[in-house]
């Protein structure tokens, strides 16, 4: 299953955009300028950002919190060598800003709605929702979430799809190729292929919303959130 995700990996990459860089301007900001620390403020209070938290499950007051805590982490802490010690010191460049911040505010609507717990009453007027075991806030949930849905939806894929995927993916074998080493119009190869993003596609949404019914993604969320998390794929 390992080897699967390592070449899934290359599946997804090879279907999600290749990112900006935004490093020079985190590190201007990390420095102290005013200009770049302005800019970076003004992609966290974008209302792309407040939007896409609500529309992914977070109520409007959650969304503000959430960004607000990031703004304060962004800057806030010790100031270690390359600004490892704040929020945006662990900035790697790999994905645009702004996709690093949904990421991350991402994540910790995740952490926010996972340590809330339904609370037993016998007076259903009464019935509330009251904080649950506390949760500490990591990197980690989102990435979590992602992986494993994967994992059980590679489990669940047609076995004769997932080869054929990866022997075109990940090993650039022309599908004409293997199509007259099975017999088959190249057209079927590319049928196949498709309907194995489909079903993926339909399988990796289930997956998520099992784990997290609250949480609304679609797939083209789910693809931008594999590509801002660069340690997804690694086994």
């Amino acid at each position: 299953m390992e080897s699967d995700m390592v070449h899934l990996g290359h599946i997804m990459h090879s279907m999600i955009l290749a990112p900006h860089q935004d490093l020079d301007l985190a590190e201007a900001a990390l420095e102290g300028e005013p200009e770049a620390t302005a800019t970076i403020l003004e992609i966290l209070r974008a209302p792309e950002l407040r939007a896409a938290l609500i529309s992914r499950g977070a109520s409007p007051t959650e969304a503000n919190d959430i960004i607000g805590d990031i703004a304060g982490d962004c800057f806030g802490g010790e100031r270690a060598k390359g600004g490892l010690h704040r929020l945006l010191g662990r900035y790697n460049g790999g994905c645009p800003l702004s996709a690093y911040f949904r990421h991350i505010a991402t994540n910790r609507l995740i952490s926010v709605k996972r340590k809330r717990k339904p609370t037993v009453s016998t007076d259903d007027e009464d019935a509330r929702e009251l904080p649950g075991a506390p949760v500490a806030p990591t990197d980690d949930a989102l990435i979590s979430l992602l992986r494993d849905a994967l994992i059980v939806s590679l489990g669940r894929v047609d076995p004769e799809k997932l080869v054929l995927i990866r022997l075109i993916e990940s090993y650039g074998i022309p599908q004409k190729q293997i199509g007259s080493l099975l017999g088959w119009h190249e057209s079927k190869i590319s049928r196949l292929k498709s309907d194995f993003l489909a079903e993926l596609r339909s399988l990796v949404t289930e997956e998520v919303r099992k784990a997290d019914p609250w949480l609304h993604l679609e797939w083209d969320d789910f693809l931008g959130l594999c590509a801002e998390s660069v340690d997804l794929f690694a086994v």
